[in-house]
């Protein structure tokens, strides 16, 4: 998936809120699943870099929905509704090239864009086709 992430207007719908990617796959166990993210630029707070809650992906997937954001949502994004926002997160600023290989249950997302170019990057989900199978999202068991 290219992933083109647009400067912000000011309605913050550049915003990617925290979420598992689990969540949108119809196949399992998780635990055969990897996302390998590339930055094609430099990536960073500016124009909304990754942030992921290190750790997260040892514990269950979380009910997702649209956010209930003061000042914009994008609506193509769900995210965590039962995040605790006192656990610790991680910015990941990244080169161009750089790349960050995480399971598909840990807790991520990207901030606004506040640049005035779009943020660039890769995201490639890695199924072992030897284990991995098709399952309804509501019948998956995660862990």
């Amino acid at each position: 998936m290219l992933i083109n992430k647009p400067p912000d207007t000011g309605s913050q719908l550049s915003r990617h809120p925290l979420h598992q990617d689990q969540q949108y796959f119809p196949f399992g166990p998780s635990d055969a699943i990897v996302c390998a993210w590339t930055a094609i630029e430099t990536v960073n707070r500016a124009n909304g870099c990754l942030v992921v809650v290190p750790g997260t992906h040892k514990g269950p997937v979380h009910p997702h929905e649209y956010p209930k954001w003061e000042g914009g949502v994008n609506p193509l994004y769900h995210g965590i509704q039962d995040f605790d926002p006192n656990m610790p997160r991680l910015h990941l600023e990244m080169q161009a090239g750089d790349t960050v290989f995480f399971h598909p249950i840990l807790i991520h997302g990207s901030g606004t864009n506040r640049t005035t170019g779009f943020r660039k990057a890769i995201s490639c989900h890695f199924a072992n086709d030897d284990v991995c199978r098709y399952q309804p999202i509501t019948q998956i068991r995660f862990i």
